[in-house]
């Protein structure tokens, strides 16, 4: 939080205020403790979201959590490796195979998402790709169609198939290029994209964060709340991001890599795409303003897919579904 200042008297009391914003950054930081308390990632949360931080700091901050994310998958890795009897570098891939294994078949409130059923062995060897891909950085020997069940683990399948008012399905080109994701979006590859840029770099990526982390996900919630499917062409799985602020330092390492990886362009185009939802969204929330019996005379005269449409929209907006950043636990 930034400090108050100084300024003047009342009588011989001193006289302090604090800058413009303060009190829209308290509530934000309050929000998102709910979620975290770890310092680190608060200070870079609130970067994020425009708040003025000094760059040094949330570059700092930035670094402790990348740090404290490889030392979290080195020790996991050496913790199985040990009970394996296995060396955490000769014998990698299997270490990888087996931490891959449990996490596959893990269920309850801790366990990974299952968006899409996959049978359990080839669930595990994917697990275990994702590992070697984003959490170690090395590129796995993997088939087509073992790229195929990744992009189902992953949940982002139904992306080549269906399309979203007509669009043309996002997710196109061989599943395997996935594969490549490691040499720029992989946990080492990131850490070092976030310790080498410049601070203009950063600085141009701040927006390209804010509207991966906070716009992508209210548009995939409102996708669902329009069609009444909670995966409509695979984009399920960014609906949450903006529930763990860990993704807000991850965001920031995903476009500093893109654009070292010369996909500056497919960021761009996508970040611009979500440019115009929160003056939609605004538009929405004007119907939470109109009486009952005008809004009923308006749907009077369209059929019930419209009504339903409207109503599942209305409600999302209640339950504050379309608002950016953490939402109440329901």
């Amino acid at each position: 939080m930034p400090r108050p200042v100084r300024v003047g008297n009342d009588g011989r009391r001193p006289v302090w205020i604090y800058p413009p914003d303060s009190d829209r950054q308290l509530l934000r930081l309050l929000r998102w403790r709910e979620r975290t308390l770890d310092v680190d990632v608060l200070r870079v949360v609130l970067w994020v979201e425009d708040f003025p931080l000094a760059l040094d700091a949330v570059r700092a901050s930035a670094a402790v959590v990348m740090d404290d994310l490889s030392h979290e998958v080195e020790q996991l890795l050496r913790a199985e490796a040990s009970r394996q009897g296995l060396d955490p570098v000769d014998d990698q891939d299997a270490v990888v195979g087996a931490v891959a294994a449990t996490m596959a078949a893990k269920r309850g409130k801790n366990a990974l998402p299952r968006p899409i059923r996959v049978p359990a062995d080839d669930r595990a060897t994917a697990v275990a790709h994702l590992l070697q891909i984003f959490a170690v950085g090395t590129r796995p020997d993997v088939t087509e169609d073992e790229a195929e069940t990744i992009e189902k683990v992953l949940g982002v399948s139904p992306g080549r198939r269906q399309r979203v008012e007509g669009a043309e399905p996002w997710l196109t080109g061989p599943a395997s290029l996935i594969v490549g994701a490691a040499d720029f979006v992989s946990l080492p590859r990131m850490t070092e994209a976030l310790a080498d840029a410049t601070d203009a770099e950063w600085e141009e990526v701040r927006s390209v964060a804010a509207a991966l982390f906070l716009q992508l996900p209210v548009v995939t919630r409102a996708v669902a709340a329009q069609t009444g499917k909670g995966n409509l062409a695979g984009l399920g799985a960014y609906a949450a991001l903006d529930s763990e602020p860990l993704f807000a330092v991850l965001l920031i390492a995903f476009a500093l890599g893109a654009r070292r990886a010369d996909w500056s362009g497919n960021v761009e185009d996508l970040t611009d795409s979500l440019a115009s939802w929160p003056a939609l969204i605004g538009e929405m929330k004007q119907v939470l303003d109109m009486p009952q019996h005008a809004l009923d005379n308006n749907l009077a005269g369209h059929g019930p897919e419209m009504q339903a449409r409207t109503e599942r929209i209305i409600q999302a907006l209640l339950d504050r579904e379309l608002d950016p950043g953490p939402r109440p636990d329901h």
